[in-house]
């Protein structure tokens, strides 16, 4: 059998994801009345930590009053606060308030949940690859940014 390539290997991760995410949306987003491109912020802010508005609209690919608009409705569900930069008052970062936090939280143990239970197929051998695998993917994508 040839060697796979990282091709075969990202498709199959391809295919996986969509089957890990069914079903969380309902759980995680439509109860708690955030849509998905709510979410989709919320991450990037998650990720960011204090995030100006123009980084924002920029890594989600949206026009400033685009990404302004939902970080209003955002604001206005106390899952996010804008506050201005002590340099310049007229620029404006945001970040997550508690709220926004358990948020994360709550989607974070969601995901973790459903891993658990894909995870239950994989023998301690494989389970061990698999986390060394993941570990090393996480060291390389925060040395990325």
């Amino acid at each position: 059998m040839p060697p796979l390539t990282r091709q075969q290997v990202g498709s199959a991760i391809a295919q996986l994801m969509p089957r890990i995410i069914q079903g969380i949306q309902l759980d995680v987003f439509v109860r708690r009345g955030v849509t998905q491109t709510q979410f989709l912020v919320l991450m990037a802010i998650h990720g960011y930590r204090h995030c100006p508005m123009g980084v924002l609209a920029r890594s989600l690919h949206v026009r400033m009053p685009t990404a302004t608009g939902v970080v209003k409705r955002l604001v206005r569900a106390g899952l996010i606060r804008r506050l201005p930069r002590r340099e310049d008052r007229r620029h404006v970062i945001v970040e997550l308030t508690p709220k926004g936090r358990r948020f994360i939280a709550q989607f974070q143990q969601v995901i973790r949940t459903r891993w658990e239970d894909v995870l239950r197929s994989l023998d301690q051998e494989e389970l061990e690859a698999f986390h060394r695998v993941i570990t090393k993917l996480i060291q390389q994508l925060q040395h990325d940014q």
